[in-house]
């Protein structure tokens, strides 16, 4: 849309004398300024005529009559382009949900100008087990781990020669891989933010990092540049804490990831595409699977099956999608598809149209139906207690079929459903 309104604005600020100017061009004067010349044949404002140079009597018959209707056309032809990639019109009337089901959960929180919605997703799940199981609030450090994530992707972009990018995208095995290797802490303990800050941005951060990265590559140099990698997250997240007081008891990170009672190996991630065989693990071919770790894969009513198993089990479950459909509205809380039902084949090809795309991550919490008993997942986001939900956002079944990436649940759901389908 931006684009639209400069071209036009382009088309409007042209002066009879750079009209001119650009017709001589189109003749064959290449003597004009470039960017004129440029700015002219991007919208086609002049046909091409053969021949000499114009006499002035035909710039004045173009600067006062052509102009003027060729402004109009342009004009009117924006306008319809604008009208016709408009997005698809929003429901007129507020949704009414019932939830049928609403797990315990913690507060809605803001990931910022931030690419982690991975690490508040699995945090978040992580939570709710504790609410589920000990009755306690517990609030983790989203950025503990994100820390450690932003160091091995380096390592990682490194050792693919950068061919691998650094960013701040994961998935739910990101968070269970990090949860084993180097623990967790309490929010508390390591917040990610400077003193007097209150919001997360790293998008600083990201070119810092990505700059030093692409030196160590060029300079066959890890260990140098890893140290500086280092300083820089030291100086902008905060230094890793050996260890910690927490409610009156000494700590390690891994020490209290074992207090919690929360078993990583418990999980697992699971997706549904038809170009690797069901029943099977595979990699998903996704910029945020930069571990090329394994998803076990499963037809899309099985997924779906355990899913609301695990739900009415009373176990929450952690969402990777696509967040870039006309569909996906946050302001209003909601997620809706235009198509129903959503069979694999749909799903299939989005993914190969690469209109499913693994844009965010959320945290599945409940169930809710609408006044007319349609189906919906309530999605806790990460972006603020944003919307008439306070942060939820309502996902319809056929979204949720259509462009759901991979889920995170728990094993003992999962293995049932499948050792006996």
């Amino acid at each position: 849309m931006e684009r639209i309104y400069r071209i036009v604005g382009h088309v409007f600020r042209i002066s009879g004398e750079n009209l001119c100017k650009a017709v001589r061009v189109r003749m064959g004067d290449s003597s004009m300024d470039p960017s004129i010349r440029g700015g002219i044949d991007e919208v086609g404002l002049v046909p091409y005529v053969s021949g000499g140079d114009l006499t002035l009597w035909t710039c004045v018959f173009f600067r006062w009559f052509i102009l003027p209707l060729y402004r109009k056309i342009i004009l009117s032809c924006f306008l319809l382009a604008m009208v016709a990639c408009s997005p698809v019109a929003e429901p007129s009337e507020e949704i009414k949900f019932v939830n049928e089901t609403m797990l315990p959960h913690t507060s809605v929180r803001n990931q910022g100008r931030t690419g982690i919605c991975w690490s508040y997703a699995m945090a978040s799940l992580v939570e709710s087990e504790v609410l589920r199981n000990k009755k306690d609030t517990l609030r983790l450090s989203v950025m503990y781990s994100v820390r450690e994530k932003y160091m091995k992707h380096f390592e990682h972009h490194y050792y693919s020669k950068g061919r691998d990018e650094i960013s701040g995208g994961g998935l739910g095995h990101t968070f269970l891989n990090l949860w084993k290797e180097i623990g967790v802490v309490p929010n508390k303990v390591f917040t990610g933010l400077k003193e007097g800050h209150k919001v997360h941005d790293h998008r600083q951060l990201m070119s810092e990092l990505k700059k030093l990265a692409k030196k160590a590559v060029k300079e066959k140099n890890l260990a140098y540049y890893k140290e500086k990698a280092e300083k820089l997250l030291d100086e902008t997240l905060g230094e890793d804490p050996d260890t910690f007081i927490y409610k009156g008891i000494a700590y390690t990170p891994q020490s209290f990831a074992d207090s919690i009672g929360f078993n990583a190996e418990d999980y697992i991630e699971i997706t549904s595409f038809t170009h690797h065989p069901f029943y099977q693990e595979f990699a998903l071919e996704v910029p945020d699977n930069w571990e090329h770790a394994t998803s076990y894969n499963l037809p899309i009513d099985t997924l779906e099956t355990i899913v609301r198993n695990s739900l009415q089990q009373g176990k929450t479950v952690a969402w990777d999608g696509d967040t870039s459909e006309e569909g996906f509205i946050p302001k209003r809380g909601i997620a809706i598809y235009p198509t129903s039902p959503v069979t694999q084949e749909e799903r299939q090809k989005g993914f190969e149209c690469f209109e499913t795309t693994d844009d965010h991550m959320m945290h599945i919490i409940g169930t809710a139906l609408d006044e007319s008993g349609k189906f919906y997942y309530v999605m806790k986001n990460s972006w603020g207690k944003h919307g008439p939900y306070q942060g939820l956002i309502y996902m319809s079944e056929d979204y949720f079929r259509a462009k759901t990436v991979s889920v995170v649940v728990d094993r003992y759901d999962f293995l049932p459903i499948v050792l006996f389908n």
